[in-house]
């Protein structure tokens, strides 16, 4: 529709209006253009196949004529590991309770929630309700000292709290334990849960962890010390980890006494712990904010020599990761210094191309960068994120041998280089150890490399790592990675690491297993991997995002979303943006007759965030346009009716495509008119696509015999979901068969129409879907015209109650009730206590 539609120039009254008015969305659109700090093939690895990455990464991780050897050594590692009794210790808990038991998920909520619930009341109702309906007798006697220990506690507690009988359990244990009460459950919980966590921490203090590793530093070790602390939710938190990471600093760079960084110990950080708001969205504040502070940090390590590694994140923060990394290598106050770290993740397929920026990185710099590989640890996060945001891939790998491949690639790439980079590497798999120790080669000098492994978890391994070459060990260095911090903060990180070593894939869980052979512990991934047909298949069981419902009951695709960390996508949706403020946009009655009215009927719509910017004009429907609009609806309804069901789906569902094709146009409409954010927006139209394609899927369904469409219907739907609620009330009218009258919200008849030209372009007949903006007026002029045979309506309980009672007075020719399909306003009552996530 040009501008001239409804009889006035728009550009000119826009200028007459704001004379210096400068569209809101220039300066956001620009800053999001693509990062030119960062190389394009790490954001475009992130949309890469599996199938596509693994023919490359398995030529570079094959390990050639040095197979036998590596076999060799793996299984001597493997066989020390088995006869230092590995069933004990928290090695054993994790194959003891594995995650896919009953009890191994309900230690996890209780080693999760336990500590952090305040009130003893709701402590007991969580211990009645994970404990009691375990099976922990069966754990008995698993010949670990602490197994038992900590299943005595659960199984006595269990029993206790499942049933007042004494059975299977000695009465006077019994007896005694109830004489107790809950209090005493509560402790003997407490202090399972307790026994767990103090395995896995260093320290509470800095000061105590740097003590307790002393034990280990004589073995040889070194240690990287991590201050627990998840991400911070608010600034006050951010500067308490700041605080801690400093105080840190100072009491590791004093005990290091000269040492140097690969000597000696150093500390790693998490930068989401320093900023509240560590995301892609708030790069400006990031980089104005957070980077002082690591900056700082930084500063006072390199002035104590020791080094400081930035850890690892969620994918979705790589690149900005990334980003910070570059500006502190090249500032001058660290000029020459080589404790800069990074972590990267070898289950991400961005892993080769994020070692080759950093490769460039520090050669351009002039640092030798510290890279400590990881096989990553958010790997259920990522591929559940992906699958609800409606990504177009995953940026993990999807098969663990995948991963272990990656894995070895990398080594290799990061062995290549070592004017670039110092390699640490991070793993608890013999295999990977002794394919790294062979590709590295015989000739080892001090500061090649080191490996790493997890405090409480790894040192029963590279205690056959560390040892002299003359004792039968391979006399290579390992750092020990150290958490510190209180049991309250450890809980989180705790989790996390069972999740990763207690699932049945893991090296740490199946080590435990005297069911798995030797030979399939030290199996080499480079030749499982290339059993798999077609090479480099994802993972049978993990559909990618848009295929998610595919294999369900659904059997719909899943709606694509808009990855906002993304530069290419970044990239687009600027593009998209710009080009929406150059467009007038516009909303008119269906029946809307421009000829015979006055422009003075049209309004203005203002973006609600900034009334300098003028979406577009909008003319609210009149009486008679309202009352033409119901005579054409009468007349079509008898066609669209008899129109197939087949034929009804395919216009539902070529709209879906309209919307997905429109996005960016239809996020910068959402975002001016509907004062939405760009997530929000995002959902908005994901959840208009998956309205049209569930309700196109069931309308084929249908037994026209049997369900008949009543005629038409008249759709009310409420600013908060301009398009959602707009097009699913729609959606659903249209699929049954019926025509719509739809009544948008008035402030925000813009969306409405571009839904409505949309679904128009997908098939649906202008007769059969009719737009009619304006006030609540026209809602009620809808409602009460006899010929509407149903209304659909979401918004507030008082409005729903007077449609009822309007609508309650009258019956269609078969003699029944007008139907009233509302979503209302109003809140249940919601209690939430610590226990929830």
């Amino acid at each position: 529709m040009s501008s001239t539609t409804l009889g006035i120039n728009v550009d000119a009254a826009l200028r007459a209006r704001i004379p210096e008015y400068v569209p809101p969305f220039l300066a956001f659109a620009q800053s999001i253009a693509p990062q030119s700090v960062l190389q394009s093939a790490i954001t475009s690895a992130y949309r890469r196949a599996e199938m596509e990455c693994l023919p490359l990464l398995i030529t570079q991780a094959d390990l050639g004529e040095l197979k036998p050897a590596v076999t060799d050594s793996a299984r001597q590692l493997v066989t020390a590991l088995r006869q230092k009794r590995l069933g004990s210790g928290v090695d054993g808990l994790i194959h003891e309770y594995s995650l896919s038991s009953q009890e191994g998920i309900a230690l996890m909520c209780l080693a999760e929630a336990l500590l952090r619930i305040p009130d003893n009341a709701t402590r007991d109702a969580l211990i009645r309700d994970k404990v009691s309906k375990g099976d922990w007798q069966s754990h008995m006697n698993s010949g670990s000292v602490f197994v038992n220990a900590a299943t005595w506690g659960l199984m006595i507690t269990g029993k206790l709290v499942s049933t007042n009988s004494e059975r299977g359990m000695s009465s006077a244990l019994t007896r005694m334990i109830s004489k107790g009460g809950e209090p005493l459950i509560r402790k003997g919980v407490d202090r399972a849960m307790r026994l767990m966590g103090e395995h896995f921490v260093c320290g509470e203090t800095i000061d105590s962890a740097l003590a307790n590793g002393r034990r280990w530093v004589n073995k040889g070790f070194t240690y990287s010390y991590d201050m627990l602390g998840e991400a911070a939710m608010t600034d006050a938190d951010a500067l308490s980890y700041y605080a801690a990471y400093e105080q840190a600093i100072h009491a590791i760079g004093k005990s290091a006494e000269g040492l140097g960084m690969y000597q000696g110990p150093g500390i790693s950080i998490k930068l989401s712990a320093l900023h509240a708001r560590y995301s892609r969205a708030q790069q400006e504040r990031v980089m104005t904010e957070l980077y002082p502070r690591l900056l700082q940090l930084a500063v006072l390590a390199c002035e104590y020599g020791i080094g400081l590694n930035i850890d690892a994140e969620e994918a979705d923060r790589l690149e900005l990761s990334l980003a910070l990394l570059e500006r502190l290598c090249l500032e001058p106050a660290l000029a020459g210094w080589s404790g800069i770290g990074f972590v990267v993740q070898a289950y991400q397929k961005r892993a080769p191309y994020v070692l080759e920026y950093l490769i460039d990185l520090a050669r351009r710099t002039h640092h030798r960068l510290m890279v400590r590989l990881v096989k990553g640890a958010y790997w259920d996060t990522e591929i559940k994120r992906a699958q609800v945001d409606g990504l177009e891939g995953y940026p993990v790998f999807t098969r663990k041998i995948h991963t272990d491949v990656s894995y070895l690639a990398c080594a290799r790439q990061l062995l290549a280089a070592p004017d670039a980079v110092f390699p640490q590497f991070a793993t608890h798999n013999a295999h990977t150890v002794a394919a790294i120790y062979h590709m590295a080669g015989p000739n080892f000098y001090a500061e090649q490399y080191e490996f790493q492994c997890l405090h409480g978890m790894g040192e029963p391994l590279y205690e056959e790592v560390v040892g002299a070459v003359s004792a039968a060990k391979l006399g290579r260095p390992c750092r020990i990675y150290a958490p510190v911090g209180s049991h309250e903060t450890l809980l989180a990180y705790l989790v996390r690491r069972l999740l990763e070593n207690g699932a049945n894939s893991s090296f740490v869980n199946r080590i435990a297993d005297d069911s798995v052979t030797i030979e399939e512990l030290i199996a080499d991934p480079v030749e499982q991997s290339r059993a798999v047909q077609p090479l480099g298949a994802p993972h049978p069981l993990i559909p990618l995002p848009v295929n998610l419902y595919l294999h369900q009951n659904e059997n719909r695709r899943n709606s694509h979303g808009l990855d906002l960390s993304n530069e290419h996508r970044l990239g687009s949706l600027s593009e998209g943006l710009l080009a929406s403020t150059a467009h007038t946009w516009q909303a008119i009655p269906a029946t809307y007759e421009a000829a015979k009215s006055s422009s003075e009927r049209s309004q203005f719509v203002l973006n609600p965030a900034d009334h300098r910017d003028v979406v577009g004009q909008v003319v609210f429907s009149q009486k008679a346009e309202v009352e033409l609009a119901l005579s054409r609806a009468k007349l079509a309804a008898p066609i669209w009716a008899a129109t197939s069901a087949t034929e009804r789906a395919s216009c539902l569902l070529r709209g879906a495509d309209l919307l997905e094709a429109n996005t960016p146009e239809l996020i910068a409409l959402t975002v001016r008119e509907a004062g939405k954010s760009y997530s929000n927006a995002i959902a908005e139209i994901r959840e208009a696509v998956d309205f049209l394609r569930y309700y196109a899927r069931h309308v084929q369904q249908f037994d026209v015999d049997t369900y008949r469409p009543l005629g038409p219907v008249t759709c009310i739907s409420p600013w908060n979901f301009p398009l959602a609620i707009f097009l699913g009330q729609i959606s659903a009218a249209l699929a049954a068969g019926n025509v719509v009258l739809a009544k948008p919200a008035e402030q925000t008849s813009l969306i409405a129409q571009q839904g409505v030209r949309l679904l128009h372009e997908a098939g649906v007949p202008k007769e059969a879907l009719q737009l009619l903006p304006g006030a609540g007026e026209v809602g009620a002029a809808l409602v009460q015209d006899v010929r509407t045979q149903g209304v659909m309506f979401t918004g507030s309980t008082d409005v729903a109650q007077l449609i009822a009672k309007q609508l309650a007075g009258r019956l269609n020719k078969a003699g029944q009730p007008i139907p009233l399909v509302a979503e209302t306003g109003g809140l249940n009552v919601m209690v939430v206590d610590s226990s929830a996530l």
